[in-house]
C-alpha cells in the first residue's frame, strides 16, 4: 500500500472513532438511561428551524443568527447612555433582515458613534417614535401600581414595536367598570388589550431531564463548588430524578424571580442541555439587558418539545407578585408552552437565555438567566 493510501485510511479511521464518541448528560448510580450525542454545532439546528420559518436557505439563516449574536448589549447601552431619546431596538426578519433602532429625535446622528466597525452596521435602520423606552417603563410601573389596588388579575407588557404599554385583561367591561369605580385613569401611552386567557405557571415535568415534577433547568454551582440543577420556582420543592431525591437548596419566587435549585447526589452535573435530538454544551449566558427584541430563541419542554420563537417583549409582567422583567416569546401558529414545560432552558446556540416560567395562550415567558445568580449560584459554562 502506498504512503498516501495509508495516510488516507488512517484519517478515515480516526474520523469514524471521533464521530462515535458519546458524552452523557448525567450518570445514575444504576441503570443510567442512554442519552443522545453532543451536538457540536447547535446553532445549525436552530438555523434549520429559522430557515424554514423565514423561507431562506441554511447559510443565510446561520449568517443572520451570527449577526444576532454580534449585537451584544447594544440595546442596553443605548438605554443607559441615550435614555432621553432612545425608544427601543429590535431585529426585523422580513421583508428584509434589519436592525431597527428608534429614537424620539436625532436618531441618525446618535447611532453613528455606536455602530462604527461592527458587522451589522450596513443593516441598521433608524426610526422615530413619540416616547422613549424609559417613559414607557415609567408608565407601565404607574399603571400596574394603580391596577393592583383593584384586585383584578392582569398581565402587562411593553410593545416597543408600537411604542406603547399594554395591559392584558380577559373581561374588558369588568376592568373598565372597576377603573371608573376607583376613579383611576391609566397613564398616557397605556392601552388595554382583551385576551382569551392570562399567563399561567406551567407545573408538570421534563425539559432537559424528566423530574418528578416540572423540568430541569440550567446546571449551577455555589461558591463552595457544590453543583446542582435549577427549575422554575413555582414548582414543588420536593423533586426527584430517576427515583433519586434532589435535595432542595433554595428558591426565589416573586418580583423578577421564578427559580429554585437542588443538589443532585449520585449524578454528574454537567454544563449541558437537551434540545430534543442532541445534547449541547452551555458555554455562555446572556443577561436580560443584552437580549434584544425579535431575537430568535429556542427551548425544550416536555410537552411542546423543541420550539423556537421571537422575543416580542422584555418587560412582561406575569401577574400578582411579579414585576415587569420577564421575557415573552411569540411565533405565529406555534404553541410554545404547555403544562410541564416549566423550568426548561431557553437558549440560542450554546448560550443560555432563561428559564421557562409561564404560558400565555400559545406564547411563552421566561425568567432571564442573570437572575439565577441571586440564588447564590452561577450557571455552569465549562
Amino acid at each position: 500500500m502506498s504512503y498516501s493510501r495509508r495516510v488516507y485510511v488512517l484519517v478515515v479511521v480516526l474520523a469514524i472513532i471521533t464521530a462515535s464518541t458519546v458524552t452523557a448528560v448525567a450518570q445514575s448510580p444504576e441503570g443510567a438511561t442512554p442519552v443522545p450525542t453532543i451536538d457540536e454545532n447547535p446553532l445549525v439546528r436552530d438555523a434549520q428551524v429559522y430557515a424554514a420559518d423565514q423561507g431562506i436557505d441554511l447559510d443565510e439563516a446561520v449568517r443572520r443568527l451570527k449577526l444576532q449574536g454580534a449585537l451584544g448589549g447594544l440595546g442596553a447601552e443605548l438605554a443607559t447612555k441615550e435614555r432621553d431619546t432612545f425608544a427601543g431596538l429590535w431585529i426585523q426578519h422580513s421583508p428584509e433582515f434589519r436592525i431597527v433602532v428608534q429614537f424620539t429625535r436625532d436618531g441618525e446622528e446618535t447611532i453613528r458613534q455606536y455602530i462604527e466597525n461592527v458587522p451589522f452596521a450596513d443593516i441598521v435602520e433608524v426610526r422615530t417614535a413619540s416616547v422613549t423606552l424609559a417613559e414607557l417603563e415609567a408608565a407601565q410601573a404607574a399603571a400596574l401600581l394603580a391596577i393592583r389596588e383593584l384586585e383584578i388579575p392582569v398581565n402587562s407588557g411593553i410593545n416597543v414595536f408600537e411604542n406603547r404599554v399594554e395591559v392584558y385583561v380577559t373581561d374588558r367591561a369588568r376592568f373598565y367598570a372597576a377603573l371608573r369605580e376607583a376613579n383611576i385613569q391609566l397613564p398616557d401611552h397605556v392601552v388595554v388589550v382583551t385576551v382569551d386567557e392570562l399567563s399561567t405557571p406551567e407545573t408538570d415535568i421534563y425539559a432537559g431531564l424528566a423530574l418528578s415534577q416540572c423540568t430541569s433547568g440550567f446546571s449551577v454551582k455555589n461558591s463552595s463548588g457544590t453543583k446542582g440543577i435549577t427549575t422554575a420556582g413555582h414548582c414543588d420543592n420536593s423533586l426527584s430524578y430517576e427515583g433519586t431525591n434532589l435535595p432542595f437548596q433554595g428558591s426565589l419566587l416573586g418580583g423578577s424571580y421564578d427559580v429554585q435549585w437542588h443538589t443532585a447526589p449520585g449524578f454528574t452535573v454537567r454544563n449541558l442541555m437537551y434540545d430534543g435530538t442532541n445534547n449541547r454544551y452551555v458555554y455562555s449566558t446572556k443577561h436580560r439587558d443584552d437580549q434584544e427584541l425579535n431575537e430568535f430563541v429556542c427551548k425544550y419542554g416536555k410537552i411542546t418539545g423543541f420550539t423556537c420563537g421571537y422575543i416580542i417583549d422584555k418587560s412582561f409582567d406575569p401577574g400578582p407578585d411579579y414585576i415587569a422583567t420577564f421575557i415573552r416569546i411569540h411565533r405565529d401558529g406555534v404553541n410554545l408552552s404547555e403544562g410541564g414545560d416549566s423550568g426548561g432552558p431557553w437558549f440560542s446556540g450554546n448560550t443560555a437565555y432563561g428559564i421557562h416560567t409561564h404560558g400565555i395562550g400559545d406564547d411563552a415567558a421566561y425568567m432571564a438567566v442573570n437572575y439565577i445568580s441571586d440564588l447564590g449560584v452561577t450557571v455552569l459554562t465549562e
